[in-house]
C-alpha cells in the first residue's frame, strides 16, 4: 500500500456561518476557516463537540498503592470528551477567500446535542481532512450516488464535485426511515413508482435526478435504497463495465449494496461508518476486516480513517 503525504489542520477554529434543519432530526451546519487544505468527498473531520473552556482542570488524586477510584461525579460534567467524526457535505471557497466546510448532524447524544445547539457566530475546533476519500472514473461512464440515512452526506458533496466536473449521467438514490428524517431540501414531489427526477437539492445550485426510498412510503417508494437500485438499474439499461456505484450507510445497507453490484457486475466504492476517538490512527477504536491475500488467513485488521473511510467494494471482507 502507497502512502499519499496530504495537508492536515489540527484544533483549528472556524466560526459558523449558517444553520438549517432540513428535517426533524437533522441540523446541517456550515462553518468557516481562512483556509482550509485540499479535500475529497469521503474524507471527514474531527469536531470538539464541547463549549471551549477556560477553567483549568480539577485534580482527582489517589493512593499509589491503590487503582483509582473515581465517583460518579467525576464524570458528572456534560462535556463529550473525545472529537466527534462528521463527513463532509460540502466545501465551497468564499468570496473573501475562507473556506467554508458543511457537516450534517443528527442530535442523538451530548456532542451532538451541543451541536445542535450552535447559532451562527459560535466557535468550532476542527481537525481534518482525514481518511480517503472517493475516486472519480472517467467522465463519460454512469455514477450512482446511493445514501442512507446518515450516510447521505458525503454523497452530498460528491455530487458537488461530479457536477463541477461536469459529468452529465449520475442519478442520486437517497433512502430514509420516513418523509421526516431526509435530510435533505426537495425542490419537488419525488416519484412514488422510482422514476428518477430532479426533486432534491443536493447542495447550492447542485441537483441530478435524484429517487428516494423510505420505508414507510411516505416519500418517494416504499422500501429500501437496495429496490430502487435494482429497480433503476434494469429499466435505465446501463453499460455495467462503465458504470459506477458509491455507497454510504448503515453496514446492512452497504452489505447489502455490495452484494446487489457484484452480482451485476458494477463497481462499486463503499464508505464506512465506524466510532472514531481520534481520526488519525492512534486509538484502532475503527478497526474492520479487510480482505489481504498476503496474509496466511487471506484478511486481516485494517483502519477506517487510515485506508478509508471510503473502500472498494471487494477490499472489505464482510463475513
Amino acid at each position: 500500500m502507497t502512502l499519499v503525504k496530504t495537508q492536515k489542520l489540527c484544533a483549528a477554529e472556524a466560526r459558523v456561518t449558517r444553520v438549517e434543519h432540513p428535517c426533524r432530526a437533522h441540523v446541517r451546519l456550515h462553518f468557516a476557516l481562512p483556509s482550509f487544505p485540499k479535500s475529497d468527498p469521503g474524507q471527514f473531520v474531527q469536531i470538539s463537540a464541547h463549549p471551549n473552556r477556560d477553567d483549568a482542570p480539577r485534580e482527582l488524586c489517589w493512593p499509589t498503592d491503590e487503582m483509582p477510584r473515581p465517583m460518579m461525579a467525576d464524570w458528572s460534567a456534560e462535556d463529550a470528551f473525545l472529537r466527534r467524526p462528521f463527513s463532509l457535505a460540502d466545501r465551497r471557497e468564499l468570496a473573501d477567500g475562507r473556506s467554508e466546510l458543511t457537516v450534517i448532524s443528527r442530535a442523538i447524544g451530548r456532542g451532538t446535542r451541543w451541536l445542535d445547539s450552535l447559532q451562527i457566530g459560535d466557535a468550532l475546533n476542527i481537525s481534518g481532512p482525514l481518511g480517503r476519500g472517493f475516486r472519480l472514473p472517467a467522465q463519460s461512464d454512469t455514477c450512482i450516488l446511493v445514501g442512507g440515512g446518515v450516510g447521505i452526506p458525503p454523497l452530498i458533496y460528491l455530487a458537488r464535485q461530479l457536477c463541477e466536473a461536469r459529468f452529465s449521467d449520475v442519478v442520486v438514490i437517497l433512502g430514509a426511515m420516513s418523509r421526516d428524517l431526509l435530510p435533505v431540501v426537495l425542490t419537488a414531489e419525488p416519484a412514488c413508482n422510482g422514476a428518477a427526477r430532479e426533486c432534491v437539492l443536493l447542495a447550492d445550485g447542485v441537483s441530478y435526478p435524484s429517487i428516494v426510498a423510505t420505508n414507510d412510503g411516505t416519500l418517494g417508494i416504499r422500501g429500501l435504497v437496495t429496490d430502487a437500485l435494482r429497480e433503476h438499474v434494469s429499466h435505465a439499461g446501463i453499460l455495467a463495465d462503465h458504470t459506477h456505484v458509491f455507497a454510504c450507510g448503515p453496514e446492512r445497507m452497504l452489505h447489502a449494496v455490495a452484494e446487489q453490484t457484484r452480482a451485476l457486475g458494477l463497481h462499486c466504492q463503499l464508505c464506512i461508518e465506524r466510532m472514531m476517538g481520534c481520526g488519525m490512527g492512534t486509538c484502532l477504536s475503527c478497526v474492520t476486516a479487510v480482505n489481504d491475500a498476503s496474509r496466511p488467513a487471506g484478511w486481516r485488521w485494517g483502519l477506517a480513517c487510515g485506508e478509508g473511510p471510503v473502500f472498494d467494494r471487494d477490499r472489505l471482507k464482510w463475513d
